[in-house]
C-alpha cells in the first residue's frame, strides 16, 4: 500500500455569541473604500477573528477539495486567496514533515492575513508556511515561488470575489509545473438543475457583498485544465431555512 499524506478533518467550534457577532458584521456592516483591498478590509475587519468558526458551515466545498488535493513528497503548495490559512489545518499533522517543501498563503485582506500569521506562529509552522499580503492576480507579487515550480495551487471561495478573476486563474497556471494540479472551490450557478428564480435570487443576494456568481468560472477551468475531479452540489447556511441552498463546486484539474 502506498503511503498517503495525513489529513485532518478541520471543524472549528463556535458559539451562538460568536455567530451573532459575525451575523451583525455581515448584515449591518458597510462595504466602503476605493480599492478592492479597502473594500475587502471594510467587510472583514470586524469578523476576521471569528471567520473560520462561522464560515466552515457554509463553505461546503472546502473539505472535499482539501481531502482530495493531490500531495506528493516535497510538495510546493500555493493557496491563493487563502484568507486565515485555515486550509493548512487540513494538513496540520503533515506540514512539518517531508510531504511539504514549502507552503505559501496569499491574501489581499490585512485583517485575514493577521489571523493567518498568528495561526502559523501558534502552530509552529514558521519556516515552512509563508503568509503573503498581496494580490493573488499579480504575477510579480514578491514572495511567490518562481513560475513553473509549484506542485499544487488551491483557490477556495475567492474566484467569485475577484473582479479580474481570469487573472488569478492565469497566475495559478503560470505558477504550476507541467502536470501540476489546480484545486478550486466556490459558489456557482447550476445551469442544469437550478431554477431561473433561484439563480437570480442567489446572484443578487451575493452581489450585495461584492461576490459575483457565474457559470463561467467552472467552464473556464474545464476549458483550460484537464479535469480529474468535479463535485457540484448544494449547501446550506447557518440560521437559514434548509430549503434555501446555493450550488457550489469543487474542481481539481491538471495543467495541460
Amino acid at each position: 500500500m502506498s503511503e498517503e499524506v495525513v489529513r485532518t478533518d478541520y471543524t472549528p467550534k463556535s458559539s451562538l455569541a460568536d455567530d451573532l457577532r459575525v451575523l451583525k458584521a455581515m448584515w449591518f456592516g458597510s462595504i466602503s473604500g476605493g480599492s478592492h483591498q479597502d473594500q475587502l478590509e471594510s467587510f472583514y475587519n470586524k469578523q476576521a477573528h471569528l471567520y473560520d468558526q462561522y464560515r466552515h458551515r457554509m463553505l461546503h466545498g472546502r473539505k472535499p477539495l482539501m481531502m482530495r488535493m493531490p500531495v506528493s513528497k516535497g510538495c510546493v503548495w500555493v493557496d491563493l486567496g487563502g484568507g486565515t490559512a485555515s486550509n493548512v489545518e487540513f494538513f496540520a499533522k503533515s506540514i512539518q514533515s517531508d510531504w511539504f517543501e514549502a507552503v505559501y498563503v496569499v491574501d489581499l485582506t490585512p485583517s485575514l492575513v493577521k489571523v493567518a500569521k498568528k495561526r502559523v506562529e501558534d502552530n509552529g509552522w514558521g519556516g515552512k508556511v509563508n503568509v503573503i499580503l498581496g494580490d493573488a492576480t499579480d504575477p510579480k507579487l514578491e514572495g511567490l515561488p518562481a513560475a513553473g515550480t509549484v506542485d499544487v495551487v488551491s483557490i477556495s471561495y475567492a474566484v467569485t470575489m475577484i473582479p479580474n478573476w481570469r487573472d488569478v486563474l492565469a497566475n495559478a497556471s503560470r505558477l504550476l509545473k507541467p502536470g501540476g494540479h489546480i484545486c478550486v472551490t466556490d459558489f456557482t450557478l447550476d445551469g442544469q438543475n437550478q431554477w431561473g428564480v433561484s439563480k437570480r435570487f442567489w446572484k443578487y443576494l451575493f452581489s450585495t457583498d461584492h461576490i459575483h456568481l457565474s457559470e463561467e468560472h467552472l467552464q473556464h477551468l474545464q476549458e483550460h485544465f484537464e479535469q480529474t475531479f468535479l463535485q457540484v452540489s448544494y449547501g446550506t447556511f447557518p440560521y437559514v431555512p434548509p430549503l434555501l441552498k446555493c450550488p457550489y463546486y469543487a474542481f481539481i484539474g491538471k495543467k495541460k
